[in-house]
């Protein structure tokens, strides 16, 4: 004979409210991370700054060509930005004056890109900012991996572990290291002068981390001829 008992009762409507409720709250929480991912967002990836935690702001331009405020940050050498909110097309870095907002820095922001780096480089005779847009996921640019950028005037080589490649001037290369036993990898750099003749700039041993990712900028240098800068950065991409 069946014998009813509340606390039986209770767990029936319990299993039949949730698995009512269960669909639409799995619908609610995937649209608002769906969302969220395809929301545009940008990091900028400072190499050189015009000056120190200069505060600037990210901005596009409305149908009558006034600036409009997406974000502020702050930059300086070396940096790389927290996430910020974008959208695609035309995009600005600009500076505060009085009432209004001048662009320092102009850059295209890929309709079908969901997250970018915006590579800067300090141009002091504009008094602004030279920008190379990166897509992380078209470039491959996966964990474990080194983005190489050739910003100098010279034909670079750069060492990895035991393979040298070569990097041309305004070139981008994606290289992926592979560390010794220990975790470590040389990474040696030099570059041709006029005379073809193989100048060292740079010689150390390295740590790998295949949980972060790596910027590789070669720059001009006046002693040395060229300069290596090594910049990690953490974190998802996608």
């Amino acid at each position: 004979m069946y014998h009813w008992s509340p606390s039986r009762s209770f767990l029936t409507f319990t299993t039949l409210l949730v698995a009512f409720l269960a669909p639409a709250m799995g619908q609610t929480s995937g649209s608002k991370a769906n969302g969220k991912k395809s929301t545009p967002q940008l990091r900028f990836i400072c190499v050189t700054s015009l000056a120190e935690d200069q505060e600037v702001v990210l901005a596009l331009s409305d149908d009558n060509g006034a600036l409009v405020e997406l974000g502020t940050t702050a930059l300086r050498t070396s940096l790389v930005t927290d996430w910020l909110p974008a959208t695609a097309g035309d995009l600005h870095l600009a500076l505060r004056e009085e009432k209004t907002l001048k662009s320092i820095c102009h850059f295209q922001y890929p309709a079908d890109t969901r997250r970018a780096l915006v590579v800067l480089i300090a141009n002091a005779e504009k008094n602004g900012y030279d920008s190379t847009v990166v897509d992380p996921e078209k470039a491959e640019f996966v964990k474990g991996s080194v983005m190489v950028f050739n910003f100098s005037p010279h034909t670079g080589m750069l060492l990895l572990d035991t393979k040298e490649e070569k990097v041309e001037p305004g070139q981008q290369r994606i290289i992926k290291p592979t560390p010794a036993e220990n975790g470590m990898y040389r990474m040696m750099a030099s570059y041709l002068d006029a005379d073809g003749k193989t100048v060292s700039c740079y010689d150390r041993q390295v740590s790998d981390n295949q949980n972060s990712r790596k910027f590789i900028f070669l720059l001009p240098d006046k002693t040395m001829g060229l300069r290596l800068l090594s910049l990690p950065i953490f974190g998802d991409l996608e």
